[in-house]
Parts: C-alpha cells; structure tokens; sequence
C-alpha cells in the first residue's frame, strides 16, 4: 500500500493539471456549436493617418445614412405600387370612355408610360406630365349622322327612345371627366416617385463614396486567399430565394448590444458546426472573395434588388469574383476564421458591399418569401 501511495498522488496531480490545462485554452477550442458565438469583425482603421475615432465616427454617420435609405426606399415602394395601380385605373375608364364614344379614335395615354418597375438605380427619364393629353372627346352626339328625312314623324316613330343622344353623351362625359381625373392624379404621383427615386439614390451614392474612401481595400480580394474548387448550381434549381444554411440556431441578431462590438452587431449569427454548407440566398453575383480581417474568410454578393449578402467566418470558399450564383447555390463551408469565439456562420446584408451599410437582414429576407 506504501508503494501505490506516490502513485496515487501522481495520478491525481496529472488529472488536475490536465484540468488546468483545458481551462485555459481559448474557448474556440471546445466551444459548443450550439453555444452562442460572438464575434467583433470591425476592420482596423486604415492606414491612412485617420484617427480610430474619426472612423468610428463615419460608421455611426454611415449608419444613419443607411437608415435614411431604407426609409426612401420603404417611401419609393410605395409611391411605386400606387402608380401601378393607378394606371390601371386609368386604363380602365379610358377603355370605358372608348366604348361609350367608339368613334373618338382616342387610344390611352397609360400605355406610352416608361417601366418604372425596371432596376432599383434606374430612374425614368423624361417628364411624364406630358404623355397625358388634357382628355377625351366626350361629345358623343356629334356621332349622330345629319341630313335625315324631314317627313312627318308618325306615331310610332315618335315614341321615346329608351336612351337618348343627350343621355349616352352625359354618360360619355362623366367617364370622361373620371378618366380625367385619374390621369392628373397619375401624374402626381409619378412626380414624387421620381423625387423619392432621386433621393434614395442620392444617399446611397453618398453613403457608398464615403465608405469606399475610408475601406480602400475592402472590395478587392486578398492576395493570398485562394478560393477552392468552383461552385455548381443547384440541380434541379431553386425557384425561390433560401436561408443562407441548414440545421441553424440564431445567436447574435443584428444590433444586438454587447461587450464584443465597440458599437453593434452589424448582422445575423447562425450557429452551426464547422463545414456546414453555406448557400446563397437568392441570384447574384460574386464581386468579393477575401480573408485575413476580422471576418476572416468572407464572400460577397451582389443581387439584383441592388442589395449585398455578406458570408463571413467562413473555413473554405468554393466560389470566384465574377461569377454568377443562383437561389441556393453552395458557395463555401461554414467555420470560425477572423475575430469569432466558435463557429458560426456571419450573414449581413448591406447597401453597399462595405462595413457600415448593414441593413436588418431577416426582415430583407422576409421580403423575398423566407422566413427563419
């Protein structure tokens, strides 16, 4: 028993020493991948003689710029919706005042109208005033052909008509005073869409020159980030727009407060393993592959809403700049590079593709049919 006992005493000292040990290593190490990850993926400042707080001063500007955006944006749709219907009921009672005075020979305004549903940048050119003439003909008793017998009229021939040129023409005219009217208010409505239009565009122009000045680097890849095999679309292809990945469990929400971000948390944490397939959400893209930040390996997409999709954390990227993705497309495998606790998955949406234009993401994915 005398023997055994310094064995003893060695053995425990080694479990307490492993103990120790796994204690103080970083919790990345043995994190669990359903424990909440935290990251603070804020670039440093660039070199450039600009002050830390001066930039930080920019991100919290920046971000308010963003949230004037949405708000244009939020007006511009809108605006944009009630033009739509709007010129549907123009068309309407155009084509009504058409049947009532077949002869008018007038055709509608409405269909010369520019696609104001095209590209989110694109603005319709021209003044849209002048495509609505000032009306109709409503005189439809004109129509009634001259020179008629002037026998004398019996007795049946000067029955009542049920409908008279008088009423046909008062029914003419209201229709067309109410064709009118429509087409005068379309044509308010599509002055303060181009002024909404304007405005939108005007601060993300403003917001995008600002941030591209103070992240020169940010939208170009890394030299040393090498991307891995090229990505094929989805087979058969998604038809709708997707979650960014599967078998998730949201942590860190967008603005979340917290010891971990000098300001916010600029998008949406998604708690996987390591590896996890990431998708894309919708069409678009590729117009940045980078690593070495603080979001380490990170992708970013361009749609066609005018929107960017940020991937970051990522631990293999199977995607190219340039290339093009589709709903649901593997782009790269989930992971924990740059500035993260655990693994995660880092999925921002922006105005712009640079650090502060993020945007609320899961209502953005709300509007595109996917709810998480």
């Amino acid at each position: 028993m005398r023997r055994d006992h310094p064995r003893r005493l060695l053995s425990r000292a080694g479990v307490a020493l492993a103990a120790l040990l796994f204690a103080l290593l970083p919790s990345a190490t043995h994190a669990d991948s359903r424990a909440p990850a935290h990251d603070d993926s804020r670039p440093e400042a660039p070199d450039q003689g600009r002050p830390r707080d001066a930039f930080d001063r920019l991100l919290v500007s920046a971000a308010r710029q963003t949230a004037d955006y949405e708000k244009a944006r939020a007006r511009t749709d809108r605006l944009r919706n009630r033009v739509n219907r709007l010129r549907t009921e123009t068309k309407e009672a155009e084509a009504r005042a058409r049947t009532l005075a077949p002869d008018a020979g007038t055709t509608s305004p409405t269909d010369q109208d520019p696609d104001l549903d095209g590209g989110t940048d694109g603005l319709p050119t021209g003044d849209l005033g002048a495509d609505f003439p000032t009306g109709l003909p409503v005189d439809v008793a004109t129509a009634v052909p001259t020179g008629l017998p002037t026998a004398v009229p019996t007795a049946a021939s000067t029955a009542v008509p049920t409908t008279t040129p008088t009423t046909a023409s008062t029914a003419a005219s209201g229709v067309a005073a109410d064709a009118r009217a429509l087409r005068a208010e379309l044509g308010q409505a599509v002055t303060r869409l181009h002024a909404a239009e304007r405005r939108r565009t005007g601060i993300r122009r403003r917001l995008w020159r600002e941030l591209a000045a103070a992240q020169p680097g940010l939208a170009r890849p890394a030299a040393d980030c090498a991307p891995g095999r090229r990505s094929r679309s989805p087979h058969p292809a998604r038809s709708g727009w997707v979650a960014p990945t599967s078998d998730y469990w949201l942590s860190a929400g967008y603005a979340a407060p917290g010891g971990h971000w000098r300001h916010r948390h600029t998008g949406q944490d998604f708690a996987v393993p390591t590896g996890t397939p990431v998708h894309a959400v919708g069409p678009g893209t590729v117009v940045l592959v980078s690593c070495g930040d603080g979001f380490g390996n990170q992708v970013v997409l361009r749609h066609r809403d005018g929107y960017f999709t940020q991937y970051a954390h990522l631990s293999r990227i199977d995607v190219r700049p340039g290339q093009r993705v589709a709903a649901g497309q593997y782009l790269a495998a989930s992971g924990a590079t740059g500035n993260a606790t655990g693994p995660h998955l880092h999925f921002e949406v922006r105005v712009t593709p640079y650090l502060g234009s993020a945007v609320s993401p899961l209502p953005w994915l709300r509007r595109h049919g996917v709810r998480l």
